[in-house]
C-alpha cells in the first residue's frame, strides 16, 4: 500500500485544515498500521477480511468503529489510524483500478517499492516533513494492542531510514505526479470522513472498496 511517508503527508495536510487535540498521536496513529506483525487472521494490523463467501477482501472499517467509534472522536491515536486504513483502500483502487498495476508480474513489488524510496525524498521535501514522530507513553497498554502486534523497534528504524538522502534514479512505475495526485485526493476524502465521523454520520462503505481475493 501507500507508504509512511506518503501517509504523513496526508496526515500533515489535513492538520491544516482540520482542529485535532493531538498532532503526535494522530501521526504516528496514521503509521503505526504498517508495524504491525503478520497474525492470525483476527489479528491483522489493516484489518484485512474476507467477504462474499470468501471470493473477496476488504478492510472491516464497520469493526474499526465498532470498536474504536468512540476512541476516534476523543483520541487522535485511533482516528490517525482509521485514516491510514482509509487512505489504503484508496490506494489499492488508485493503483490497481486506475493505473491497472500488476503485482503479478516477476520483479513488479520490487521495482514499485524501489519507486517508494525515490518517490519518499520528493515527497519529504515538497510537503516540509520532519522526522518528529514519537511512540507515546504507555503505547502497550492502548487497546489498539487488541487488533495486533507491532514491531515498535524496527519500525521506527526503518522510519528513520526512509528519511536518509538516497540516489536519484529512472521511476519504473509510481511517479512524482502519481504521488501528488494521490495525496492531493486522499486529502479531499479524509476530510468528507472525518466530518462524517464527527458528526455521527455513515463512514467510508467496506464493500465499495472490496477487491478480489
Amino acid at each position: 500500500m501507500a507508504s509512511s511517508i506518503v501517509h504523513l503527508a496526508i496526515t500533515n495536510e489535513l492538520t491544516k485544515k482540520i482542529d485535532f487535540t493531538d498532532t503526535n498521536r494522530l501521526k504516528f496513529g496514521a503509521i503505526l498500521v504498517d508495524a504491525g506483525i503478520k497474525g492470525e487472521k483476527e489479528r491483522n494490523a489493516h484489518l484485512k477480511i474476507f467477504v462474499n463467501e470468501g471470493t473477496k477482501k476488504t478492510y472491516d472499517f464497520d469493526r474499526y468503529r465498532q470498536e474504536f467509534g468512540e476512541k476516534m472522536l476523543s483520541d487522535d491515536l485511533y482516528m490517525g489510524y482509521y485514516l491510514h486504513l482509509v487512505q489504503d483502500a484508496l490506494y489499492r483502487q488508485y493503483v490497481y483500478v486506475r493505473h491497472s498495476w500488476n503485482p503479478h508480474k516477476q520483479g513488479n513489488v520490487e521495482r514499485l517499492h524501489k519507486d517508494y524510496g525515490i518517490v519518499n525524498q520528493y515527497v519529504i521535501n515538497k510537503y516540509q516533513l520532519e522526522n518528529d514522530v514519537v511512540i507515546p507513553e504507555d503505547f502497550a497498554n492502548e487497546d489498539l494492542n487488541q487488533i495486533s502486534e507491532f514491531d515498535l523497534p524496527n519500525f521506527m528504524a526503518n522510519l528513520n531510514d526512509y528519511f536518509q538522502p538516497i540516489k536519484e534514479e529512472p521511476i519504473f512505475f509510481f511517479t512524482k505526479e502519481m504521488s501528488d495526485e494521490f495525496i492531493n485526493e486522499a486529502i479531499d476524502f479524509c476530510t468528507k470522513e472525518i466530518e462524517k465521523i464527527r458528526s455521527g454520520k455513515p463512514g467510508i462503505d467496506m464493500m465499495e472498496y472490496a477487491w478480489n481475493n
